[in-house]
């Protein structure tokens, strides 16, 4: 009998893979194999641990998502965790501010329609990230300073699996998504990349100095690993 699973998944072959790999992803399984697996061998480990892919597909799918967003005025966006509402003003083209517990975004009048929202998303973008990386260059300063060691640099990135890393040369960089969870969030993340300024792994050590700089960090570990996907603009 045919084997015919309740879920798809993509086989990525690779000639540097010596083993078989199940990965799940934002409810998207991949199996990573050696070049020349043969097919009812990826059928076979598929099939061995479909519950279990199931039971992963399932706790991603019930994980909050961001709500869609239509650049318009009214929306409510959040910084640091704390709620902003998106006002539109017409005028000169301006920098996007926060303003009390407002985003004010200027932009040219003549604009209309998809336009129009493209350019409020752009603006906030720009807005974010600078705010970001001023964030995260005083957080990365403060934790550095208790630990008596210094980053080469602390940038801001794109990513769209991590949230902050830490470079052999020292240089730390943020996902500045992250700007958008509560400041506790944004604290444990510097302090886990901070940590790795003086162990480069994960190991025991490693989790010593995590915890030694923010003792609940397994509280906001967790509340990232759930609530992860609602960071978005």
């Amino acid at each position: 009998m045919n084997f015919a699973p309740n879920f798809n998944f993509e086989v990525k072959r690779s000639t540097r893979r010596k083993t078989l790999c199940l990965q799940i992803r934002d409810g998207h399984v991949q199996v990573m194999v050696p070049v020349r697996t043969p097919e009812r061998q990826i059928t076979a480990l598929v099939d061995k641990h479909s519950d279990w892919i199931e039971k992963k597909l399932a706790e991603q799918a019930a994980r909050p998502k961001a709500p869609p967003r239509y650049y318009e005025a009214g929306e409510i966006y959040r910084y640091l965790g704390q709620e902003l509402e998106l006002e539109i003003v017409d005028g000169a083209p301006w920098p996007a501010e926060i303003v009390g517990r407002g985003l004010v975004v200027t932009i040219p009048k003549r604009l209309h329609g998809a336009a129009r929202q493209a350019k409020v998303k752009q603006r906030l973008h720009e807005l974010y990230r600078q705010a970001a990386l001023a964030e995260f260059q005083a957080r990365t300063e403060s934790c550095c300073g208790r630990l008596g060691v210094a980053a080469s640099a602390v940038k801001v990135k794109a990513y769209k699996r991590r949230w902050g890393s830490c470079s052999s040369s020292g240089e730390l960089s943020y996902n500045w998504r992250l700007v958008i969870a509560p400041a506790a969030g944004v604290d444990y993340v510097v302090a886990h990349e901070v940590a790795h300024l003086l162990e480069h792994n994960h190991s025991p050590d490693f989790w010593r100095i995590v915890k030694g700089l923010m003792p609940n960090y397994r509280v906001q570990q967790a509340w990232l690993n759930k609530n992860g996907g609602t960071l978005a603009i």
